[in-house]
């Protein structure tokens, strides 16, 4: 059975460690925001739970399963998104390898006028966009990494991703330390969350390290390690 499984468990997890196990100095409602911040730290960190994203492009109000089309050749990219991985960008049924700006403009002064199939895609800020003028009822594809769905009682962490079940644990740790923050006990605090030695982050380093295939690749993960497993799609 799965350890830590929802808001509930972790919560009461927190409480046993803090040995108060019912609300008093510290909330519910407290514990539980400090959980999901624990998540989405460790989530930005470690880049885990992969999505597909599939659009069509519109120029007006967009739907579900739409982007609207910004200034001929960029669309914003949905609210959860963390990275592009290695299954990267499609435009149509063509993959896209990425690009930059400053390399776009080096090599075509004239390239906001350019028009014709696009080829590559650069990120800026949280908008994608391509060399090329894009078109609407065309499709864009990204592979990519998410943040999961926030925490609940129906909600396990990671969004149940198999490979993080043994690390929930860090949630607590990470939640643990801010209730002691909360109280003023930072020496208590410090145990967990003291940066890179604290307990939190040297479990996040062992996480990072048995996880990745590549230390210094973030995102180099292979989608596909489980089909049994539905990636998350938008």
């Amino acid at each position: 059975m799965a350890i830590l499984a929802n808001i509930t468990e972790l919560v009461a997890d927190v409480r046993d460690i803090i040995n108060e196990t019912t609300e008093g100095f510290w909330t519910d409602a407290y514990i539980e925001r400090q959980l999901e911040k624990g998540h989405q730290v460790i989530s930005s960190k470690i880049k885990m739970i992969s999505m597909i994203w599939t659009v069509t492009l519109v120029t007006g109000t967009p739907s579900t399963g739409e982007a609207q089309i910004v200034d001929d050749r960029e669309i914003l990219l949905p609210s959860a998104f963390i990275a592009i991985d290695d299954g990267g960008v499609y435009y149509n049924s063509d993959m896209c390898p990425p690009t930059t700006i400053k390399e776009i403009k080096h090599t075509n002064k004239d390239w906001l006028d350019a028009e014709g199939t696009p080829h590559r895609y650069y990120l800026r800020g949280d908008m994608l966009g391509f060399d090329q003028k894009i078109s609407a009822g065309d499709t864009v594809r990204i592979y990519g990494i998410k943040m999961p769905d926030e925490i609940s009682a129906a909600q396990a962490p990671f969004d149940n991703d198999y490979r993080l079940t043994a690390y929930r644990y860090l949630l607590v740790d990470f939640a643990v330390a801010m209730c002691w923050k909360k109280k003023g006990e930072m020496q208590k605090f410090a145990f967990y969350l003291q940066p890179g030695v604290g307990s939190f982050w040297q479990g996040l380093k062992e996480m990072r390290s048995e996880l990745l295939e590549d230390l210094d690749e973030d995102n180099g993960l292979i989608l596909n390690d489980n089909l049994a497993r539905k990636h998350g799609t938008y």
